[in-house]
């Protein structure tokens, strides 16, 4: 009768759960976006226009990415004011004691209100360096959902080639083949590398050439200032819309490129995908205390 009662428990939580959350409107969309959130280093819960801002998390989530400059985003759910039912999130950028405001939509909202996101994203992103690649990051770690589930990743195929180069926190790079725990790693979140996975079999690479929005220095440019980088296909890359592998990636997608000499992430779209383009023998893979690394300059993820 208890196994029963759990059971019927859990069906219902896991049924209130998917019922109690729809897709923000575009309408809704356009409305929050004019909301502005005051005091939100004590205020974990408002109502405004019809809206309710719930934080979770006390405490805002903080980054560095390597400039000494902190940013923090203050991370709220959406809900209707009327039925309490979620709709999205809100993040709160905070830099320099400035406040940039983001409505993020779930995974049920409509196509034409993800298109309206990403376009004031990028536009964000503009006028606040770093917000994009923090909010992307945020998505990619599970905090709010993202528009599309990864695929599942094996164990032995999310890697890079021996050759890959990898940014070290002192300026230099190393071939990943050569990368030792211990190291400390650019990222998101530096940190040192906790342990080096190496496989040797038959592994189809996929190429992805990317074009930086903005002069980038990094170590390797192919023809027409294009970025390399060779991947299996379900390696975790960072994007505009958080987590995806390599084999998800399409021409067009925003990813985010870390300038050698400055130290900032840009923004980097593909301008070209080559699926199979070569097999390789040896392949490496690296799991992080930050929980992100970058290859060949771009911000990859470690694998779960």
């Amino acid at each position: 009768m208890k196994f029963l009662l759990i059971a019927l428990w859990a069906v219902c939580t896991c049924a209130f759960a998917q019922v109690n959350q729809r897709g923000i409107t575009l309408a809704e969309y356009s409305k929050v976006k004019t909301v502005i959130l005051k005091n939100v280093e004590k205020k974990t819960y408002i109502r405004d226009q019809g809206f309710i801002f719930d934080r979770p998390e006390e405490k805002p989530y903080s980054f560095n990415l390597n400039d000494g400059i902190e940013r923090k985003i203050y991370l709220y759910h959406i809900m209707d004011g009327a039925s309490a039912v979620s709709i999205g999130s809100f993040a709160v950028f905070a830099m320099q004691g400035r406040q940039i405001n983001m409505a993020i939509p779930n995974k049920l909202a409509p196509n034409d209100v993800w298109v309206q996101y990403l376009n004031d994203l990028k536009a964000g992103n503009k006028t606040a360096d770093g917000l994009a690649v923090c909010v992307a990051f945020l998505l990619a770690q599970g905090k709010t959902e993202i528009k599309k589930d990864s695929t599942t990743e094996d164990t032995n195929d999310v890697c890079f080639p021996a050759e890959t180069f990898i940014n070290l926190t002192d300026g230099s790079e190393k071939a990943i083949a050569k990368v030792k725990v211990g190291d400390t790693v650019t990222g998101i979140r530096e940190g040192k590398v906790v342990r080096v996975d190496f496989h040797e079999g038959n592994f189809q690479l996929n190429r992805i050439l990317v074009r930086p929005n903005g002069q980038a220095w990094v170590s390797t440019h192919l023809k027409g200032g294009l970025i390399a980088l060779e991947a299996t296909p379900n390696h975790p890359i960072l994007t505009l819309t958080g987590k995806q592998p390599v084999g998800q990636l399409k021409k067009g997608d925003w990813l985010f490129v870390r300038d050698a000499v400055s130290g900032r992430y840009l923004t980097a779209e593909i301008a070209e995908i080559e699926v199979n383009a070569r097999t390789v023998s040896q392949v490496f893979n690296l799991k992080t205390e930050g929980g992100t690394y970058e290859a060949e300059s771009i911000v990859v993820l470690d694998k779960n």
